[in-house]
């Protein structure tokens, strides 16, 4: 019994330093963007070249190189992706050889790669500007003599090119003229509904697919989040967070349907997360600012707008949650300061008035809270209507 016992301590540490790992590499990746995006690439390099044994790390590291124009490490990399991920690992090796004028190689890679699942199609080729090198080549000319596209790929790209431009209505006729049939042509429909907010008839058209691409799973997601449907929203969304787990604004589309369902606690795990890779982010601070206040947690949530302040001065709406929150701490300066900032950006809502009123009038100024209340009974606002006819009235 002991060593059952035992054995079953060493499973559940296994999985806990497993689980561990997990969270670091997904943390870490994100950290990589961050710096990316902060203009700070040699970072983001550092930590993808330390996590090069990982696929997702690896391919952020060699479309760094091919970005730059390192072909001969770009290279290396690929080689060795091509045993994790041989499809996205022959295109970007089809990109390097065009890139170092090597057409013949270019095309052996390529033709590799539109024979995998989920390749490229000729526009998205065509946009790659290491290509520019070998397309007016004799080779290049005779790659495409030969069909590389099925005719169903071709429509059901330009069904997803029409998506794109927002011609929902174009892209439908297109869908109800074409004989394919397929999950990915009842994907098309629901994407396309999805697009137009119509979003009974995209759920529909999703009932009856079971693949478990990422894709399929994010479209689900998003047409139960839209309708409202937080519930279901909530489940696809656990399984969206397992299936792609390195896509940063998953977290906040999950913690957002968590608020939704009132599990504030959960929500705000998944915002942490977030701001400690990205903790600059107003959406994400904002979001968790929130999610404090309605898990009761004041302190935590004026730290947050606080920040956000800092970084935009121009929402009348942080104002309001901070002064919210100095006026429940009954520190009236500071709550009608921001509440001025918010009036003069808003100078006619009733709400902010009223309680602008209230704040020089617990600092013991009836005179300005009646101008203040006046102006919010004038707004319809009742509880101001009823503090200037008790205190104000004879004035």
């Amino acid at each position: 019994m002991q060593k059952r016992i035992s054995h079953i301590a060493l499973m559940l540490l296994f999985a806990v330093c497993c689980n561990a790992q997990i969270d670091d590499l997904q943390r870490d990746y994100f950290r990589a963007q961050n710096y990316v995006m902060h203009g700070e690439s040699d970072s983001a390099v550092a930590i993808w070249r330390n996590h090069e044994d990982a696929a997702e790390f690896a391919e952020c590291l060699a479309d760094h190189l091919i970005a730059a124009e390192n072909y001969s490490h770009a290279l290396e990399v690929c080689r060795k992706l091509e045993s994790s991920t041989p499809t996205g690992a022959q295109f970007r090796l089809a990109r390097i050889y065009a890139g170092m004028g090597f057409a013949e190689e270019s095309l052996e890679y390529l033709g590799k790669h539109l024979e995998g699942k989920g390749a490229c199609t000729y526009s998205q080729i065509i946009r790659c500007k290491e290509f520019e090198s070998i397309n007016r080549t004799p080779e290049w000319r005779d790659f495409w003599e030969t069909p590389r596209y099925s005719k169903s790929d071709e429509t059901f790209a330009d069904v997803e090119y029409n998506i794109s431009c927002g011609n929902y209505d174009y892209a439908i006729e297109i869908l109800d003229g074409a004989n394919a049939k397929s999950w990915k042509r009842n994907y098309l429909y629901a994407k396309t509904y999805y697009g137009m907010e119509k979003y009974a008839q995209a759920a529909k058209y999703l009932e009856n697919i079971n693949s478990k691409d990422v894709e399929v799973i994010a479209l689900r997601f998003n047409i139960e989040k839209a309708s409202g449907d937080y519930a279901s929203a909530y489940e696809t969304g656990k399984l969206l967070m397992a299936a792609d787990r390195y896509n940063a604004e998953n977290l906040l589309d999950f913690a957002e349907v968590c608020m939704s369902q009132k599990k504030y606690l959960e929500a705000r795990r998944y915002t942490g997360r977030y701001l400690q890779c990205f903790p600059d982010n107003e959406k994400a601070l904002f979001m968790d600012s929130r999610l404090a206040l309605l898990s009761e947690n004041k302190d935590d949530a004026l730290v947050g707008i606080s920040q956000i302040i800092e970084q935009n001065s121009s929402n009348p709406e942080y104002f309001v949650m901070r002064g919210e929150i100095y006026y429940d701490y009954e520190m009236w300066d500071l709550a009608a300061y921001d509440f001025s900032m918010a009036l003069d950006i808003t100078p006619d809502d009733a709400r902010l008035n009223y309680f602008m009123g209230m704040c020089w009038y617990n600092r013991a100024s009836h005179e300005k809270a009646c101008f203040y209340w006046r102006r919010a009974a004038t707004g319809k606002s009742r509880e101001a209507a009823e503090m200037y006819y008790q205190y104000c009235e004879g004035e």
